[in-house]
């Protein structure tokens, strides 16, 4: 078992992950203080979330986090274009569990303004920063369980990137329940999940769980928060998803992944 594995099964062993997420939050601020200043600095007109929103979402590094943003957005457009004309105007697109925005706030530019852009998420704070500083995009709560405020058929695509990896198992498949009432009849989900990519992160009981294609959780006492983790087989995801019609999957560390070592998942209702 690697260094970094043991270091994980003691924090979980002492019941200290509070702690050691706060001290590495810390670590990322100082870090990262300097080059965060100088961008900043350079781009004063970019509104930034509080420091503990980026490192709790993504990480501490404003050039990373407004630029992976806007790459990441600009991904997302590429994948459903295929399959949403954009070209129409009046498309309703969500961004489930849009954290303080990091990406839906690029949406209304890439898109020029012509559709309907949403955002939702758990964290009151989250929705309450992000309905107060990016403009053209409507911001709604969900709770960690469905249901959400919107309507039946309501969408041409919702998204959700790492956001299935931090919910327990009934939440996974009361969430695409959820997910595929408000998206329209031909409608899109893209989902992003922890595939074959981290099983070197598993301890061995978890290994062999994953290895059996059934879905891993770790730390289930804070479900929706960074140190909650859930880790999804390819055959799990199948089993997740065989209600919708898969359109491509895109393994996670391929040149063509989207969210890094996270599996792709693009399907239709």
């Amino acid at each position: 078992m690697s260094i970094k594995k043991n270091i994980g099964k003691v924090i979980r062993k002492l019941n200290i992950a509070g702690i050691a997420d706060r001290f590495r939050f810390y670590s990322q601020y100082m870090v990262n203080y300097f080059s965060n200043k100088k961008f900043l600095s350079r781009n004063p007109s970019i509104n930034f979330p509080p420091p503990y929103f980026l490192y709790e979402t993504y990480e501490l590094n404003y050039n990373s986090y407004y630029n992976d943003g806007l790459q990441t957005a600009s991904e997302i457009v590429s994948i459903l274009r295929p399959f949403v004309n954009f070209d129409q105007p009046g498309k309703a697109l969500l961004d489930w569990g849009c954290g303080p925005g990091r990406i839906v706030r690029h949406l209304p530019a890439l898109l020029k303004g012509q559709h309907a852009i949403y955002g939702s998420d758990y964290n009151a704070s989250y929705v309450d920063w992000c309905s107060k500083n990016l403009l053209n995009i409507i911001f709604v709560k969900n709770e960690l369980k469905p249901p959400i405020q919107f309507a039946n058929n309501s969408f041409d695509a919702v998204y959700g990137l790492s956001i299935i990896t931090h919910l327990s198992a009934p939440n996974h498949f009361a969430w695409i329940a959820e997910l595929w009432r408000i998206l329209k009849p031909g409608g899109l989900l893209l989902l992003t999940s922890q595939g074959n990519q981290f099983k070197e992160k598993l301890l061995n009981d978890e290994l062999a769980i994953f290895n059996k294609g059934e879905l891993v959780i770790r730390d289930p006492k804070q479900e929706g928060q960074r140190i909650f983790a859930a880790f999804q087989p390819e055959n799990f995801m199948r089993d997740l998803l065989k209600g919708f019609k898969l359109i491509r999957f895109i393994e996670g560390g391929s040149t063509a992944s989207i969210h890094g070592k996270q599996d792709t998942w693009l399907v239709q209702k």
